[in-house]
């Protein structure tokens, strides 16, 4: 019981420090992204973010897919599921990091670029703790036979 525990423990460990390497990369893309489209582009708060977003979870995708979730994904799927949830999922995610950009913006009207970048990053925040859930919940279901490389990896 405590092995399993022990072993369970440090698969998910390994697979959230995955994830924060590929999340921590994305976040300085889509952050960086976000204020090049709003400040130099000049594109409105939502576009912008929108944008920043959709290349860092393409981006997200590879990573996670090919590195942080790689021992749940079968070889013999196809993409066509688990992408197509991933999307779903990071709709969602949009969605959850677009609400405080567009408060900052639209009902307080700070439309400072300090205004702009903290109400994303604490979109992106709260976003990132829905999606590392619904990866794992809902994209990279590791399948019975893979649930031990987990722990090796």
């Amino acid at each position: 019981m405590l092995r399993s525990f022990t072993e369970r423990l440090r698969s998910v460990t390994a697979e959230l420090t995955k994830f924060v390497v590929v999340g921590g990369f994305c976040f300085v893309l889509d952050t960086a992204l976000a204020y090049f489209f709003r400040f130099t582009v000049h594109l409105g708060p939502t576009t912008s973010k929108t944008l920043s977003t959709i290349i860092a979870v393409a981006v997200s995708y590879v990573g996670n897919r090919l590195w942080s979730f790689a021992h749940r994904v079968d070889d013999d799927r196809g993409h066509g599921q688990d992408i197509t949830v991933y999307a779903g999922i990071n709709v969602v995610g949009l969605v959850i990091t677009l609400v405080p950009v567009d408060v900052a913006h639209y009902l307080l009207h700070e439309s400072s670029p300090l205004a702009f970048t903290v109400s994303g990053i604490i979109g992106t925040a709260v976003a990132t703790v829905f999606r590392f859930w619904a990866y794992r919940r809902f994209v990279f279901v590791a399948a019975p036979e893979l649930a031990e490389r987990a722990a090796l990896v």
